[in-house]
Order: C-alpha cells, then sequence, then structure tokens
C-alpha cells in the first residue's frame, strides 16, 4: 500500500469507471437531490493544466509530510488500491495511510512522472505516470507504475480512484543497487597502482568500468568491463575485455554483505582462468575486494585481498 503514490491503479476499468461515473453524478447532500445542470464543457487544456497543478501539490504535501493536505486532494469517498487489491476507502482513511507512512519515514521524499492524462466525457479523466520514492534520501528510489482516475465535481477536479500498477522493474531499476560505483576509484600497494573509473551507459541499461594496472610508472594492462542486468538467470552479468586480447564473463549474486561473483576467463594466449570473488561495501567511499578459488590453466593461485578508495577530485 506504501509503493509508488503510496497508491497507483489498474483494476477492471470497467467497473471502477462505472463506479466512478456514479460518484461525479451523485449529489454532495444525500439529503437535497440536486437540480438538473447542463454538463461543463469540457475544456482540455484548461482542465488538464488543472490536473497537473493538483500533481504537483500532491508531491508538494508529501515531501512537506502534511497528510491532511494530501487527503484534501481526494474525494470524501475516494480509494486507494494497491496492486495486491488491497482497498482502504474515505479521505479520512487516506489521511490516515500517509501519517502513518511520514511517520514510519521520516525522510521520505517523492518524484512524480505524469506519462498521459485522457479525458472521458465531461467529468472523469485518466493519468497514468510512475513515481520514484525515497526513504532515504542517499538511498536508491523505488520505482513504481500507477494510474489515476480524476473526477471533476462542483468545479473542482479531485482524484477518486488511485491504484497501484504491478510491472516488472527495468534494466535502469535493477541496476539502481550498483550505482554506488560510478565515479572514480583507486588501490595503491607495493606492487603498484589499480585506477577504476566507473559510468553509465547512454542508456543507463549497463554500467561501463574502464580499469587501468600500472607498475614501475607505466601502464602493464587496461581492461574494459560492461555490466547489466540477466533477464534470463535474474542475476547481474559482466562482460570483460583487456588490451592483451583476453575476455570473460561473470555471474553476480546479491549476498547479505555485498555481491559474490562467479568469473571465468579466456587469455590472450589461449589459457583459460577461474575465480570466486566477494565485494563487501564498508561506506559510501570505499569497499574491500576479494578474490579466492584462483586457477589459471593448471596453476592455482594465493588468495587476494584489496581495499578500494574513491579517488577524490583533482583540484582545479
Amino acid at each position: 500500500m506504501r509503493k509508488a503514490f503510496c497508491g497507483c491503479l489498474g483494476l477492471g476499468l470497467m467497473v471502477w469507471m462505472i463506479w466512478a461515473v456514479a460518484v461525479a453524478q451523485e449529489p454532495s447532500n444525500a439529503q437535497e437531490p440536486s437540480k438538473p445542470t447542463k454538463p461543463p464543457k469540457v475544456e482540455p487544456v484548461t482542465h488538464e493544466l488543472a490536473i497537473r497543478a493538483n500533481v504537483e501539490q500532491f508531491v508538494k504535501a508529501y515531501n512537506a509530510h502534511d497528510a491532511k493536505a494530501v487527503a484534501a486532494l481526494f474525494l470524501p469517498e475516494a480509494q486507494i488500491i494497491d496492486d495486491d487489491d488491497n482497498t482502504l476507502q474515505g479521505r479520512e482513511e487516506i489521511e490516515q495511510l500517509f501519517a502513518g507512512v511520514f511517520e514510519d519515514e521520516p525522510k521520505t521524499k517523492i518524484e512524480v512522472t505524469i506519462e498521459s492524462i485522457r479525458f472521458i466525457g465531461t467529468a472523469l479523466a485518466l493519468e497514468t505516470g510512475w513515481t520514484q520514492t525515497w526513504s532515504d534520501p542517499e538511498g536508491p528510489p523505488d520505482r513504481g507504475r500507477y494510474n489515476v482516475l480524476h473526477v471533476l465535481r462542483e468545479g473542482k477536479w479531485l482524484m477518486g480512484v488511485v491504484r497501484d500498477v504491478a510491472a516488472e522493474p527495468t534494466h535502469q531499476d535493477h541496476l539502481q543497487t550498483l550505482s554506488w560505483m560510478v565515479g572514480d576509484w583507486i588501490d595503491e600497494s607495493r606492487e603498484g597502482t589499480v585506477k577504476t573509473s566507473c559510468r553509465w551507459a547512454d542508456n543507463k541499461n549497463f554500467l561501463l568500468q574502464e580499469i587501468t594496472v600500472r607498475q614501475a610508472g607505466r601502464d602493464v594492462m587496461k581492461v574494459s568491463q560492461r555490466i547489466g542486468w540477466d533477464p534470463l538467470t535474474k542475476r547481474f552479468k559482466a562482460w570483460m575485455f583487456d588490451s592483451e586480447g583476453g575476455y570473460g564473463e561473470s555471474s553476480w549474486t546479491t549476498t547479505d554483505t555485498g555481491w559474490f561473483i562467479k568469473a571465468t576467463s579466456v587469455h590472450a594466449d589461449g589459457s583459460t582462468g577461474s575465480a570466486t570473488n566477494h565485494i563487501e561495501l564498508t561506506g559510501l567511499d570505499s569497499y574491500v575486494f576479494r578474490s579466492a578459488d584462483r586457477i589459471v590453466g593448471n596453476d592455482v593461485l594465493p588468495s587476494v585481498e584489496v581495499h578500494v578508495v574513491r579517488q577524490p577530485p583533482v583540484p582545479k
């Protein structure tokens, strides 16, 4: 219930469309039947601007942790339905929901991106889009899709039904887990220096790493690595190419402390290699890389542990 919007939409569209039409036409005072009035003419541009303004108000109220202001943007009898069909109804319950969210997650923030707004008759509009919600500003966001049915009542647009839409995470969503790798990193020892630069590919469906190994003041090897999400194995996967003509790949599994990596390689001379690696974060700007079970050809190599830190920016 707290995903995405703390709501989004998608039930049997026809079912809640019929319900919403009834809501839009229902008199505001049940004891005094409303007088017949001529339906207002829908001016798409003006009404769309009004709905977009409401969305901005929602984001502003949410980020201010003002549950009462959030609830005021809903019809008194509005519904919020999550992607498991759990439903709560009424402005009071909606206010309680958001008040609970703000109490449990005092740093939560939200961004809303509208994909489309389509008008249905004179008093209904269907909004679709997606949200990014942060429980902690320094952590990765939760992303979700939503639909909202807006109802025009007494000249004002209000949210009538908000529903989460179940959606498979995109490759970008999965890779947010590894977004901390973006930047420049360095490991220095008596044996030499290893510098790593990581950046997003243009479409953010991959992370690109460039690794330079220096010994005795000169570059002895360069390695390019592309890291992505494998939809077949449901794991991260990386492909590596070195400056001597070798190549390799690795499969990543998330653990309680970091990532467990099974790597294989083919060297320029035709020999093969394998290793079991582990990455453990020790802070926002440091991690430990451990490599065990290292085999190259018929040789067994000793285990390695490397402490890597983020490289400070070059002074201007």
